[in-house]
């Protein structure tokens, strides 16, 4: 099993998506959707496939598979997160159609 570690911007992506449901229900189904899916992500994360890979420059290039993680319907959701040794490394939780690609800088 893995650690997980939250991008401080994909945890402010969280919040900002549960105070956009449109119920407090839909909310709290959200973020019990959001805790199972973080849930699966530490018991095995290369149960969910490869988007793509990071390029990281930090007085070089390091390469990262990034993978993908959908949330359950009716949620248009997306996480999108690396692992790297023993950790986990959440970078967004994205809606699944706006604005595809915006994290793809964060470190």
């Amino acid at each position: 099993m893995i650690s997980l570690l939250v991008h401080p911007e994909a945890a402010l992506e969280r919040r900002r998506a549960v105070r956009k449901m449109r119920s407090p229900d839909a909310a709290v189904r959200f973020d019990q959707a959001l805790n199972a899916l973080f849930d699966r992500i530490e018991r095995d994360s290369n149960q969910f496939p490869e988007h793509g890979l990071l390029a990281v420059q930090n007085g070089r290039t390091l390469l990262f598979a990034i993978r993908r993680a959908m949330f359950p319907k009716p949620f248009p959701y997306v996480v999108f997160f690396y692992v790297r040794q023993t950790n986990a490394i959440i970078l967004a939780i994205a809606h699944a159609k706006r604005r595809p690609g915006y994290w793809a800088d964060r470190r």
